[in-house]
């Protein structure tokens, strides 16, 4: 997986994510805006101000500006503090169930197919990244969506999802709350990614993404359609079953499309 670790070393040497800097910003204006109106206020009603509007008017407005400030100034300096987005193999039972509960037809689906259970994985992250705003837009959107949310060790947030493999061991398929995804990857790239929602579709040398709305069955077809015409003695698909292999693939695919932004 040459191409997946120059991807990751390239977004790696980046400065600050998109969000972590739109989310400063944002921290930033509004901190500034309420302490300035605090400040304002006091001065405009300075001669002779209530106990009661001193603390609400002026002090408390000040005193938020500058906890937003100091959030602002925390992203655009400690954003390394905040840890990335990873993934983690699920061991807890309860979890567990709670999974297979509610990814219950997808794994029927593909069951189906010829796929076997393997086990279940974490994508996780850093509770203090919700300050970011962006990560907690999409773990409402997931949550909505029927997502299983969990707390994981060291107070990080998973959203936890099945993984399974085809029988041949070229594929994987991963439920998640918007619909199942596909992956296989090759020895010298691409990554071959299908989805069967709406998605970012794209064919390079490091990656092969196709996505449209349709049924688990008619996305597997699609995928075995190109994982076949990729699959060769030269490039043969990695058929690693483990969950190392697995989690590097969902860093493969994370990284190539921050490297897309």
């Amino acid at each position: 997986m040459q191409n997946a670790e120059a991807i990751r070393q390239d977004v790696g040497a980046r400065r600050a994510p998109a969000s972590g800097q739109k989310a400063a910003a944002i921290y930033l204006m509004w901190g500034l805006l309420l302490a300035f109106r605090g400040i304002a206020d006091l001065r405009i009603h300075s001669s002779h101000p209530s106990q009661a509007y001193f603390v609400v008017g002026a002090c408390l407005p000040v005193l938020a500006g500058l906890v937003f400030c100091l959030l602002g100034l925390f992203l655009v300096f400690g954003m390394a503090s905040l840890g990335g987005v990873d993934y983690e193999e699920i061991a807890d039972p309860r979890i567990e169930q709670r999974v297979r509960e509610r990814y219950a037809s997808e794994v029927d689906q593909l069951t189906s197919l010829g796929f076997n259970y393997a086990f279940n994985s974490g994508e996780s992250m850093s509770l203090s990244r919700i300050l970011l705003i962006y990560p907690a837009i999409i773990l409402l959107q997931a949550r909505a969506n029927g997502a299983v949310l969990a707390l994981g060790r060291g107070g990080k947030i998973l959203l936890a999802a099945p993984v399974l493999s085809s029988a041949d061991g070229r594929a994987f398929g991963h439920p998640q709350s918007l619909g199942v995804t596909f992956y296989t990857a090759f020895r010298n790239g691409p990554l071959l990614v299908t989805k069967n929602y709406k998605f970012v579709c794209c064919e390079t040398p490091e990656c092969v993404m196709q996505a449209s709305d349709g049924t688990v069955a008619e996305a597997w077809q699609t995928h075995k359609e190109w994982a076949n015409k990729l699959d060769t003695d030269a490039n043969p698909a990695n058929r690693d079953r483990s969950y190392q292999a697995f989690a590097a693939i969902a860093r493969w695919e994370d990284a190539f499309l921050k490297s897309r932004r």
